[in-house]
This record gives C-alpha cells, structure tokens and sequence, in this order.
C-alpha cells in the first residue's frame, strides 16, 4: 500500500480488487461529487432566507453565520473531490 503524506492509497493487486473496478468506483464517486456541486450552485441562498430569525439579522450575522457553514461545507466537498482525484491519479499510474 502506497501512502501520502496524509492518508494511504490502494495499491492494485492480483488478489484484490481490480484496477478498472477501482477505477470505476472512483470515477462514480467524483460524478457525483461533480453533481452535488451543481445542485449545490443551483441552490438559492440569499439573506432573505434569515429575515426576522433573530435580532442578530439586523447585524447581518444571522446570514453571514449561515454562509460561513455552508462555505465550510463546501469547502469538505472540494477536499473529498481532491482526496478521490487522488486515488484515480495513482490507481492509472499502476
């Protein structure tokens, strides 16, 4: 098993799964990552969703909290997409 600095990467072997089902499985997974990130832009997210939540709008927090969480989220989505990019690069590179 070959690893990063940060995590292991499979290693393509006779008695485990296949390198094209490696493969496979990880290109479903970035199209689908590629898809929530379309969704996910499609989505309507404006201030107006937070009016009159709490007095914490009249300061803007309440909308610049909810986007601060969702950038956070966001950002977990584009590592997983570079964590899966990962693998695929070294799985073609056996």
């Amino acid at each position: 098993m070959t690893k990063t600095e940060e995590y292991p990467l499979p290693t393509v072997h006779l008695n485990g799964t296949s390198k094209e089902m490696l493969l496979e499985g990880n290109y479903g997974i970035l199209r689908g990552i590629d898809g929530l990130e379309e969704t996910i832009s499609k989505c309507q997210f404006h201030g107006r969703d937070y009016y009159v939540q709490d007095a914490a709008f009249w300061q803007g927090e309440t909308y610049n909290n909810a986007l601060d969480e969702r950038r956070k989220h966001l950002k977990n989505i584009l590592a997983l997409k570079k964590y899966i990019e990962e693998h695929i690069i070294h799985i073609n590179s056996q």
